[in-house]
């Protein structure tokens, strides 16, 4: 469509005027909105992800990240160096470590301890309180089974044979008449257990006839009503509530092999600390080397003094050589002692550790993440979901 100024300004070979140049912009703004406008309102709903029957690949990514188990690999920034505490991912302030090997800040293993602690008196209360309501709806029940039994005994005795015992009386009635025909006379004896026999089975008729009537009764589906409000008399002890744990457990265990954990099974770390000039901080060595205790060095302590030396010297200076043991010389064997305080360590020797190392007794190896090798150490992550069904 070209307008009259458009041939003008084609004739004269110029520039066109303000005026036309506005009247060009007008019809060729008309001519490109007009057919995007009816486009637009035709096409909306059909691009809309929510009117498709199946997923598309970014929501089906979507779905998977959320719902499904993933796994993911670490690298070595994503684990905390050597000596760092458990619970707060800090350096370890006063550190110490449970018989097996775990560091802790001393005030953070203490505030766990505590809190698992009023944990379990308070699973404790809950639970003598509910088996307290489960004895007392017991005791309940078994009144109101006794005062029913009595009452239809007593009909009985009027010849009222209540409702409920019509069909269970009439096996009873069967058999004295099978009784009765046999001839035979048998002598009347009290026997306690015959007794406590027919109370039984005249509690438990009673009971069924209190829950048939209970059945029987119109219910209302209005459950905000008070009579009909849950109330924690109906619920019962779960069986999962009888196998909590007693005892606090350490923060740092794996859910597969828990290990118990308490205030006097902690070990005090005495780590030899240098200062280093580079940044103002101070660096943990192993006293017999000085080389910087790592993630990769696999330190050890002793659990009388708390010492901590790396593992190459400790096989090097306390644990006693296989040659020696192999000669089988008539010479005992001097007691192990640590290296930087001599205390006495005992000299049985016991499987510790993830490494699978052989240690005696009162060496612990202390744990620390991995390197970034596979294998040093975990390197990858999990978390468990419910795959969505799409």
């Amino acid at each position: 469509m070209i307008t009259h100024c458009q041939q003008a300004s084609l004739s004269t070979l110029g520039t066109p005027t303000v005026e036309c140049a506005e009247q060009m912009f007008q019809a060729d703004d008309l001519d490109f909105v007009k057919p995007i406008q009816k486009r637009s309102r035709k096409d909306s709903n059909s691009k809309r992800n929510t009117s498709r029957a199946v997923f598309t690949s970014h929501e089906r990514a979507l779905a998977k990240a959320s719902w499904s188990s993933n796994s993911a690999r670490l690298t070595r920034d994503s684990f905390l160096p050597f000596g760092s505490c458990s619970l707060c991912l800090e350096i370890a302030r006063d550190p110490v470590a449970c018989p097996l090997g775990d560091i802790f800040c001393r005030e953070c293993a203490l505030a766990n301890l505590l809190a698992q602690k009023k944990e379990l008196k308070r699973a404790e209360k809950v639970r003598r309180q509910a088996s307290e309501e489960d004895a007392r709806a017991k005791n309940a029940k078994d009144v109101e089974d006794q005062q029913r039994a009595i009452r239809d005994f007593e009909l009985t005795q009027l010849g009222l044979t209540a409702s409920g015992n019509k069909a269970a009386s009439s096996p009873a009635a069967s058999e004295s008449k099978e009784a009765s025909h046999a001839g035979a006379k048998r002598k009347f004896t009290l026997d306690k257990d015959e007794l406590a026999r027919i109370a039984e089975e005249d509690r438990a008729k009673a009971r069924k006839a209190i829950d048939n009537e209970e059945a029987g009764k119109p219910t209302l589906p209005s459950f905000w009503t008070p009579s009909l409000t849950p109330d924690v008399r109906d619920s019962k002890i779960q069986a999962t509530s009888l196998k909590t744990k007693t005892v606090p457990i350490c923060p740092s265990s794996s859910e597969d092999s828990p290990h118990a954990i308490s205030m006097q099974t902690l070990v005090t770390i005495r780590f030899h600390e240098d200062a280093d000039e580079s940044n103002n901080s101070k660096r943990r060595p192993c006293p017999s080397c000085l080389k910087t205790l790592t993630n990769a060095s696999s330190s050890v302590m002793t659990q009388q003094c708390g010492h901590v030396m790396c593992l190459s010297c400790v096989k090097r200076f306390l644990i006693p050589s296989k040659a020696k043991a192999i000669s089988g010389s008539p010479d005992p064997e001097p007691p192990i002692t640590c290296y930087v305080c001599d205390s006495p360590i005992s000299g049985k020797s016991v499987t510790q550790g993830p490494l699978s190392i052989d240690l005696p007794v009162g060496l612990v190896l202390l744990k620390s993440e991995g390197t970034g090798f596979s294998a040093r150490g975990s390197n990858t992550v999990e978390k468990s979901g419910v795959g969505f069904q799409c």
